[in-house]
C-alpha cells in the first residue's frame, strides 16, 4: 500500500462521518472528565506502512449495517469517530478504499507526527463507548 498515490477525495464531504474501530488499549483514562478518550495511538499508521483504515459511515449505513455490526466478533473493541473535515484540518488527506469484504474501508493518510496523531484524537467522539471495569 505505501506504493501508492492516495489524493484527497473531494467526494468524501468534510461532514462525512470517518469511524475507527478501537482497540482496547486505545482506551485512556482521562483525569480531566474522570471518562476514558481514544489515545493518540489509535490514529497512528499502520505497522506495515498502510495509513490510518477507517469506515465511511454513511456507506456502512447503506449496506444495511450499523455501528456495532462493524464491531461484532471484536472483542472488547469501541468505535470512535471524527468527521473528515476534522481530518483535513488536522492535515490529512481521506480516501476511499474499498475491500471485498468492506465496501466502506477507507484511508486517513499523511505524515503522522505525534502532534498529528493528537490533533485527531481531540476530536474523536465514542459511537460504541468500551466497556471499562
Amino acid at each position: 500500500m505505501a506504493s501508492q498515490r492516495l489524493v484527497d477525495d473531494a467526494t468524501i464531504t468534510n461532514d462525512a462521518e470517518l469511524w475507527r474501530r478501537i482497540h482496547p488499549t486505545w482506551v485512556v483514562h482521562d483525569e480531566n472528565t474522570e471518562g476514558v478518550r481514544v489515545s493518540s495511538a489509535a490514529f497512528d499508521n499502520s505497522p506495515d506502512g498502510s495509513p490510518t483504515s477507517v469506515l465511511l459511515a454513511d456507506t456502512v449505513r447503506e449496506t444495511d449495517r450499523t455501528a456495532e455490526n462493524v464491531i461484532a466478533g471484536l472483542g472488547g473493541y469501541a468505535l470512535a469517530s471524527i468527521t473528515a473535515g476534522q481530518a483535513r484540518d488536522c492535515k490529512q488527506g481521506v480516501a476511499r478504499n474499498p475491500l471485498p469484504n468492506e465496501p466502506a474501508h477507507a484511508y486517513v493518510f499523511g505524515q503522522k507526527t505525534k502532534a498529528l496523531k493528537r490533533c485527531l484524537a481531540r476530536h474523536a467522539e465514542w459511537v460504541i463507548s468500551p466497556a471499562v471495569p
